[in-house]
């Protein structure tokens, strides 16, 4: 069941890292090409 979970987790964060949105707290609001962590407060 926690194995589950953590793969899962994984799995996203690579799927993050692919897109190239590889933000602690990115949100989905209005996802740029290119992540500016300056514009994201």
């Amino acid at each position: 069941m926690t194995t589950n979970k953590i793969l899962t987790l994984v799995l996203w964060a690579l799927l993050l890292q692919a897109c190239g949105q590889t933000g602690p707290l990115y949100m989905p609001d209005s996802p740029p090409p290119i992540y500016v962590p300056k514009q994201d407060k």
